[in-house]
């Protein structure tokens, strides 16, 4: 049973954008189990930020990384601390 943690993360980083001018860019970081999770949630209650997961092989995430992950090509990045580490 949820306890709701990823829809309050959605709302917070929707707070921070809408009524602080804080509009990022965010990360999120997240048990890879749960990253289409994430994904729709996202996709749901702020259908109008742009996220970005980074994931799948070394040559996926490099091509994410070039290609995605650039200054104003994102609001939010959605990844797994292990690939954090692994990128580091």
């Amino acid at each position: 049973m949820g306890l709701g943690k990823t829809v309050q993360t959605v709302a917070m980083i929707a707070y921070l954008t809408e009524f602080k001018d804080a509009p990022g860019p965010h990360m999120v970081l997240a048990p890879k189990s749960t990253m289409s999770n994430w994904i729709k949630e996202f996709r749901k209650w702020l259908p109008d930020h742009r996220v970005i997961y980074v994931g799948g092989t070394k040559e996926e995430r490099d091509d994410q990384l070039k290609n995605h992950v650039q200054p104003d090509k994102f609001d939010v990045v959605i990844t797994s601390f292990e690939i954090v580490c692994r990128e580091k």
